[in-house]
């Protein structure tokens, strides 16, 4: 018997998925996982094609989909092209779902931060910040149209770092101005401080101190229209804050720091 036309029955099919037989009899009857057919004794049983459609059922339900909006997704007997169109589907959803959670972890570090400080941020700021960094995602960057000299100059560093760690990285320090600047912190405060330094070290890293790096930086910053709606907005709303506590840190650096102050707007 050729590997696809095996048949598995419901308690076997059970033991290989991790899904209980009350589960697969469940789908069975609503007609999510009809069964595709029964043994003479009268055992349901299914094939390989149907334990696909059964991963696909799983990994959709881990997500937090109805079962309805899952009997939308099934995709039975897929070709390569739709197989691949499943994956990134896939890949898009597991993405935003990582960057709820770093969202949400950097929004508890900037209270934190900001309690430290001396300062008690409300919790309704707390949630509307959240809730604009769940309007951005890492791949809605790859809708915004970068010219070559900016892809040229800034894709070394990304071949060697993970634009996700970056990404997030950014957010981040971001956030954390946006909570420290509501939270009344001066941008002199030791807490601002660390904050412009962690802003100032994290673009040095990318940049390198190359003029054609920086320009490529600050052309991104200044097409900021472009940008994804919850990003934007969020460096809409912290980049004040971010100006006034780098100008400030500039001053500890040799040169006040000028030859990166177009990054900043520090000069």
């Amino acid at each position: 018997m050729d590997e696809t036309d095996k048949i598995y029955l419901i308690g076997e099919l059970a033991a290989a998925t991790g899904v209980t037989v009350r589960t697969l009899q469940h789908y069975d009857n609503i007609g999510l996982l009809p069964t595709s057919g029964r043994t003479d004794g009268g055992r349901r049983y299914y094939t390989k094609e149907d334990m696909l459609c059964l991963e696909q059922i799983i990994f959709y339900k881990s997500l937090g989909l109805s079962l309805q909006e899952i009997r939308d997704k099934i995709v039975k007997r897929p070709t390569s092209s739709q197989i691949e169109k499943i994956l990134h589907e896939q890949e898009v959803v597991l993405y935003r779902k990582i960057e709820d959670a770093y969202a949400s972890l950097a929004s508890i570090e900037a209270f934190r931060t900001a309690i430290a400080a001396g300062n008690f941020p409300s919790w309704p700021l707390l949630t509307d910040i959240i809730r604009t960094l769940r309007n951005s995602n890492l791949l809605d960057w790859s809708q915004n149209t970068f010219d070559d000299a900016q892809k040229e100059n800034l894709s070394n560093y990304f071949a060697q770092k993970e634009a996700f760690d970056f990404y997030h990285a950014w957010r981040a320090i971001a956030l954390k101005a946006v909570t420290l600047a509501m939270s009344g912190v001066a941008p002199e405060d030791p807490a601002a401080q660390e904050l412009a330094e962690a802003w100032w070290n994290m673009v040095l890293e990318v940049t390198k101190g190359n003029d054609e790096r920086i320009q490529a930086l600050t052309q991104i910053q200044e097409d900021r229209a472009s940008w994804p709606e919850g990003d934007r907005d969020l460096m809409d709303a912290s980049q004040s804050f971010i100006d006034l506590s780098v100008k400030h840190y500039v001053k500890s650096l040799p040169n006040d720091g000028k030859e990166y102050g177009s990054i900043f707007r520090a000069e």
